[in-house]
């Protein structure tokens, strides 16, 4: 009986440090804004010229990008969600891949406080070492 606990909590324990996810470091980091299907529009955020010349009409640092029904998007907890539900993560830091040629969003992973933070920490480290 002893046995059968200990084994179960061992079990339980991997589990959980398994199921801890891991990003790419690659990945381009925004805030979401918009979601109008198949597009959505992203800030980069910062300090922006053309925000300020235009009295915040133009967001100087926001990108459109276009997403297909093959792009695959993961929540907080990593589980994949439709496109329709990312209407409802607008303002939230995102992680996405994109491909070169065709420039499609392949991967949108919404991202926790802690790992924004890691994702902008390591684009400092980033931008240090090519000065």
């Amino acid at each position: 009986m002893l046995r059968g606990f200990i084994l179960s909590l061992a079990l339980l324990a991997s589990s959980l440090v398994h199921a801890q996810r891991s990003l790419p470091d690659d990945m381009d980091v925004a805030v979401l804004k918009t979601v109008d299907l198949p597009y959505l529009k992203v800030s980069k955020g910062g300090f922006s010229w053309t925000r300020l010349l235009t009295l915040g009409i133009v967001d100087g640092n926001a990108a459109k990008l276009q997403i297909t029904r093959f792009t695959k998007i993961h929540d907080e907890n990593d589980r994949f969600i439709p496109m329709g539900r990312l209407l409802n993560q607008t303002g939230k830091a995102v992680a996405f891949k994109y491909n070169e040629e065709s420039r499609l969003v392949r991967e949108i992973w919404i991202l926790t406080v802690a790992e924004a933070d890691r994702f902008i920490e390591h684009a400092k480290k980033q931008k240090k070492a090519e000065e």
